[in-house]
């Protein structure tokens, strides 16, 4: 399942079993990747008090921390859900903001209920989180038109929306190898 997920977002998981552990739970759940996930811009939150936020909504547990801890049932689907989310977005690989979003697709579950927040807006934020450009970023402009950063699917697309929409021998170009406005205006 991880084959897809950059280095960080595999960190994330690493740093949820650890976090499991510390908290003597005999499982990792989505309580441990949204723990894990604190330092997401978005969230707001520090690893501790998101520590804290769990501990006193599910408290500490009693397992010796020797054996594998297994996913729960939300976790696993959390950590689907963020590859699901990714290609929904254009992009290739989960990072950890993925892996958020798949833990907010959850309809109930203990990091939502740690969070306390509305997942509909967190989400807005962390969508807009990951379409902004990124540090080092080569910034693309078409006319007065900031588009963000090469590479980043969205941008890619207004890029080559651009193109067509004023045509051209490059606009010509593109259709001939089936490159349409509709298609390109359902990625954005």
């Amino acid at each position: 399942m991880f084959e897809r997920f950059t280095e960080p977002a595999r960190d994330v998981v690493a740093r949820a079993r650890d976090e499991a552990r510390m908290m003597r739970h005999d499982h990792l759940g989505t309580e441990h990747l949204l723990v894990a996930l604190a330092d997401v811009p978005a969230l707001g939150l520090t690893r501790e008090k998101a520590r804290a936020a769990v501990v006193q909504t599910v408290g500490l547990g009693q397992d010796d921390g020797r054996g594998e801890l297994p996913l729960t049932a939300a976790a696993q689907e959390a950590l689907s859900e963020s590859l699901h989310e990714a290609m929904k977005l254009g992009h290739d690989r989960v990072a950890p903001e993925h892996v958020l979003l798949g833990i907010l697709r959850q309809r109930d579950g203990v990091a939502l209920r740690v969070l306390g927040r509305a997942p509909r807006e967190l989400r807005e934020a962390v969508v807009r989180d990951l379409d902004a450009p990124r540090e080092g970023a080569q910034v693309v402009r078409v006319g007065a038109h900031a588009l963000g950063d090469l590479g980043n699917p969205r941008t890619d697309a207004s890029v080559l929306l651009a193109i067509l929409e004023q045509g051209g021998p490059i606009a010509a170009w593109l259709r001939e190898r089936g490159v349409t406005e509709d298609a390109l205006r359902r990625l954005l």
